[in-house]
C-alpha cells in the first residue's frame, strides 16, 4: 500500500494541535504556547522574525471584547497616532501604542539630546525632557529648569480637595542640597518674576521677592518681602513696597521705621504721600476711623465723629505806618479760601516793638485784616517784618 507522507504529516499536525498546548517552529521542544527558533542566533537570516499584520489605517469599526489584546503595526502616522505597534484595549475602547513610541529620543535645534512625547508632538505641542534635566512644555529648548511656553492660555493651576490646601513653595538654602546651611546675610530666598518685551529685548519688569532680613541662626530665620515695578522711561525695576521682619511696611521706603512708613512727596503732580478719595461717611461712627466726604476730614476717637480742623496758612511782609499813642493801623493779607467768621491767628516773625499789640480777622472773604495798636504814650513806627497768618475753618 502506497502512503502519501506529506498528507499524513499534515493530518497529524492538524489533529495534534487541539491535543498539544505548545507549538514549536524550527524546534522540537517548545517552551511556551508558541516557541520560534531562528535559523541562527549569531548569524540570523533577514527573514528570521514574525510579521504582525500591517495596516495603514485603523478599522472603521472598532474591534470587540473578543479581540482584547489583538496586535497590529501601523505603517504611517494617523492624526496624533505615530506609526508603530498597537494593541486593542477593549475595556477602554482604544488602540494603545506599545513600547517606547510614546516617548522618543531626539535632539532640539540647539543640539541638546532629549526625549519627547510623540503624541503631543504630532498634535503640535512639544513636551520634552532634556538629558541635563530641563523640562519643557510647548518648547523643545527650555531655558529654565521648568518652562511652559505657548501662544495662548498658559495658566498654571494646582487643585486640591483636602483640608491641607495646595501650596507653592520656594526653598533656597546655603551649602548644598545634601548638606544645607543658612543663607548668607540678606540672601534672596525666592522670587516670582515677571518679564515682557519692550520692542527691542526681553526685560524683567518687576516681581515679588523674599530675602533674609539679616542673618539666619538656629531657631531664628528673619525675612522680608519686596514688591517691585518699573517706572515709565526705564527698563530697571524699583522697590515699591517693603515688609521687614519687624512687621514695619514701607511704601517707596526700603527701610521702614514705623508700622507704615510712606515716602515724602514732591512738587510734582501725583506725588503726594497720602491722598483720600471723597466718599460717604459711615452711618455709625467707628472708633479710629478717618473719613473724607469731599469737603471735610473727620476722625472718630471714640464714639463721636469729629471734624479735623482745616485751615489756610500764608506769610506776608508788612510795613505798618507810624502809629500815634492810643491808636491803631490796619493792613490786609490775601488768604484764598478764608471766609468771614473763620478763626484767625497771626504773629510777627521775631520780636516786635514794646507797646505794640495786634489781632486779626477775616473781612471780606479771602482777606485777613491785621490790626496793630499802640498802647504806649509815645508814637511808634513798627519796622517792616514778616507776618504769619493761620485761618482755621
Amino acid at each position: 500500500m502506497k502512503t502519501n507522507t506529506p498528507a499524513l504529516c499534515a493530518f497529524f499536525v492538524l489533529f495534534a494541535l487541539p491535543i498539544f498546548s505548545q507549538v514549536g517552529i524550527n524546534n522540537t521542544s517548545p517552551k511556551s504556547l508558541l516557541d520560534i527558533t531562528p535559523s541562527s542566533t549569531e548569524t540570523p537570516l533577514n527573514t528570521d522574525g514574525i510579521i504582525i499584520p500591517r495596516i495603514s489605517n485603523f478599522p472603521t469599526v472598532n474591534p470587540g471584547v473578543d479581540q482584547n489584546g489583538m496586535m497590529v503595526f501601523l505603517t504611517v502616522p494617523i492624526g496624533i497616532q505615530n506609526k508603530g505597534f498597537y494593541y486593542w484595549d477593549a475595556p477602554n475602547n482604544r488602540w494603545v501604542p506599545i513600547g517606547a513610541e510614546e516617548w522618543t529620543a531626539g535632539t532640539n535645534n540647539g543640539g541638546d539630546n532629549l526625549i519627547y512625547a510623540t503624541r503631543a508632538k504630532l498634535s503640535g505641542t512639544d513636551m520634552v525632557i532634556t538629558d541635563d534635566g530641563r523640562i519643557g512644555f510647548g518648547t523643545s529648548d527650555p531655558i529654565e529648569r521648568f518652562e511652559f511656553k505657548g501662544p495662548g492660555d498658559n495658566d498654571f493651576q494646582i487643585t486640591s480637595a483636602n483640608t491641607n490646601p495646595p501650596n507653592y513653595i520656594l526653598y533656597n538654602t546655603g551649602g548644598t542640597l545634601e548638606n544645607p546651611t543658612a543663607l548668607a546675610a540678606n540672601g534672596e530666598i525666592g522670587a516670582l518674576i515677571v518679564k515682557t518685551h519692550d520692542g527691542n529685548n526681553i526685560v524683567e519688569t518687576g516681581g515679588f521677592r523674599f530675602y533674609m532680613d539679616g542673618v539666619a541662626t538656629p531657631g531664628s530665620a528673619p525675612s522680608k518681602f519686596i514688591i517691585s515695578t518699573t517706572p515709565v522711561g526705564s527698563t530697571m525695576f524699583q522697590e515699591r513696597l517693603t515688609v521687614r521682619s519687624t512687621g514695619n511696611m514701607g511704601i517707596n521706603v526700603s527701610n521702614p521705621t514705623a508700622n507704615l512708613h510712606i515716602k515724602g512727596g514732591t512738587a510734582a503732580a501725583g506725588s503726594a504721600p497720602l491722598k483720600l478719595t471723597s466718599g460717604t461717611n459711615l452711618s455709625t461712627p467707628e472708633a479710629g476711623a478717618v473719613e473724607f466726604n469731599g469737603s471735610s476730614l473727620f476722625f472718630t476717637p471714640a464714639t463721636m465723629r469729629q471734624t479735623i480742623m482745616k485751615g489756610y496758612v500764608t506769610t506776608a511782609t508788612l510795613d505798618f505806618p507810624n502809629i500815634t499813642q492810643n491808636s491803631s493801623a490796619d493792613l490786609t493779607v490775601s488768604v484764598p479760601g478764608a471766609a468771614v467768621g473763620d478763626n484767625c491767628y497771626c504773629s510777627p516773625s521775631g520780636a516786635i516793638e514794646l507797646g505794640i499789640s495786634w489781632n486779626c480777622f477775616v473781612s471780606p472773604a479771602n482777606t485777613v485784616i491785621i490790626r496793630v495798636a499802640n498802647v504806649r504814650a509815645v508814637d511808634i513806627d513798627p519796622a517792616s517784618r514778616s507776618w504769619k497768618v493761620n485761618v482755621i475753618k
